[in-house]
């Protein structure tokens, strides 16, 4: 049984402890908020603008401050409920604002308390005194220890050189040299223990300030979805919490961690058992997303002529066209996800009834979104199901390399056993991406758009995989014969 005074003590050091994490915790809210306001001041003014140069516009100011805070609203993931059906679709370039906010806070915060300058302790902190007999000590002991040790150093810079000692005086002075090196061992011993401590100590502050971001701006969310509120968009306060705060974890742990100097280290700890695979999924995803873009950009180039025909159709003015230039490049992101889902087979969902693959063509109901028309007008001929399978044979090689350069010596089965773990790391990314890329627009013929996640896990799964096996196994033979 622990005595009373012992319990009292170790109570009061935790309190302490937590006053200390709360008030910590309290400082590093308002900068995040902060931030955030930014991002939704920048948004708003950019409304405005158009607003007021937009000659046609009846609306008032107060509307286009409302369509200002509901665009921000939805690069969060806030499902906007409208007249004519709900907006539940995620604009992913416009959805990088509120990660790099979160990502620059987490960093600013993490930098400032490592550029800070520590406190000075004395001589009884140094001792460890002050923790075993009390917070305070008289206060002339430190200035003593501080005479004793000046006196000290003094006395053997002025100490007359050692005689050369006896045998029987050189074991015993030996046996002293022995006990010092024992003393140097657990100094050693001590200083690894501080550093562990340290380590942990800077562990839990990573993860309060990365917290304190996400608590900041989510509650930003909440309450401009709240004051946002009307008749005619009505936005879910649920899907903006839960979006908001998926989001800005997300880039205040990027953005803790940049700052704090230990995303190498933190990396480098991990197991090789998991730090390959996750890895090679990540190249091999890399290399789809690539090949999706490079295979859109061939389409714009080929398409453009009917791209802006449709955009004159429109007729938007100079104003209103800037305005549809933002919403597509807002949505090109969402476009790559789903080239990337077409070229793997899956395809996607172009309306309730309507699944858009290499062997079907897309509707003609579609929105008049210009982007829209670089949609496939008819099913792909045989030859050009090579040219798909170029996307998972770049996926495959991209994985196949990884694995090989992180396992050096490694036995061919060890490797494929590595290789089809990236390759589900990699299908795991696909599906996320792929329902953050989907949703649904009112109730026409956009309500349901994007790719369906599980189709998209398990073809990447099998696609990738057989892929990356086969470059694994022919770099092996190869390698072999030479």
């Amino acid at each position: 049984m622990a005595h009373p005074v012992v319990s009292r003590g170790a109570a009061a050091v935790r309190l302490a402890r937590f006053a200390r994490l709360a008030r910590t915790f309290g400082a590093a809210l308002p900068a995040p908020a902060v931030a955030g306001a930014a991002g939704l001041v920048a948004v708003q003014l950019l409304v405005l603008v158009a607003w007021g140069a937009d000659t046609r516009a009846r609306a008032g100011a107060g509307e286009a401050l409302r369509v200002g805070a509901d665009l921000w609203l939805l690069a969060h993931g806030t499902t906007l409920r409208l007249p004519d059906g709900e907006v539940d679709i995620l604009p992913m370039g416009l959805a990088m604002l509120p990660v790099l906010v979160a990502a620059s806070s987490g960093y600013r915060l993490t930098a400032a308390r490592a550029g800070a300058p520590r406190p000075r302790r004395d001589v009884t902190d140094r001792a460890g005194l002050a923790g075993r007999f009390g917070s305070r000590l008289r206060p002339g002991l430190a200035g003593r220890g501080a005479l004793a040790q000046a006196t000290g150093a003094a006395a053997s810079s002025t100490r007359p050189r050692a005689r050369r000692l006896p045998p029987d005086r050189r074991r015993g002075s030996s046996q002293m040299g022995g006990a010092r090196g024992s003393s140097r061992i657990g100094e050693a011993e001590l200083g690894g223990r501080r550093s562990a401590r340290g380590a942990a100590t800077s562990g839990r502050r990573v993860v309060l300030y990365a917290t304190a971001v996400m608590v900041a701006q989510t509650t930003l969310v909440g309450v401009v979805c709240l004051a946002a509120a009307s008749p005619r968009a009505h936005p879910s306060i649920v899907s903006a919490l839960l979006g908001a705060a998926c989001l800005s974890g997300l880039g205040a742990t990027i953005g803790v961690l940049a700052g704090a100097r230990g995303p190498g280290a933190a990396w480098r700890m991990v197991p090789t058992v998991l730090r390959v695979p996750l890895s090679a999924g990540l190249a091999a995803v890399a290399a789809l997303v690539a090949v999706g873009a490079l295979g859109l950009t061939v389409l714009l180039i080929v398409r453009a002529g009917s791209v802006s025909a449709a955009a004159e159709g429109l007729d938007p003015g100079v104003v209103g066209g800037v305005g549809l230039l933002a919403v597509q490049l807002a949505l090109l992101p969402n476009l790559v996800v789903w080239a990337v889902c077409y070229a793997l087979g899956t395809g996607f969902a172009a309306g309730r009834a309507v699944t858009l693959t290499p062997t079907t063509a897309a509707p003609n109901s579609l929105p008049d979104l210009p982007v829209l028309r670089l949609l496939p007008t008819a099913p792909l001929p045989g030859w050009a199901w090579l040219v798909l399978a170029v996307a998972p044979l770049a996926a495959g090689t991209a994985l196949a390399l990884s694995v090989r350069r992180a396992t050096p010596g490694a036995p061919l089965v060890g490797r494929l056993g590595l290789v089809v773990a990236g390759a589900a790391t990699c299908a795991a990314l696909v599906g996320l991406l792929a329902a953050l890329s989907g949703g649904g627009v009112g109730t026409g013929a956009a309500a349901e758009v994007g790719p369906a996640p599980g189709w998209a896990m398990l073809a990447t799964l099998l696609e990738v995989a057989m892929a990356g096996a086969l470059v694994t196994s022919v770099v092996e033979l190869v390698g072999r014969r030479d």
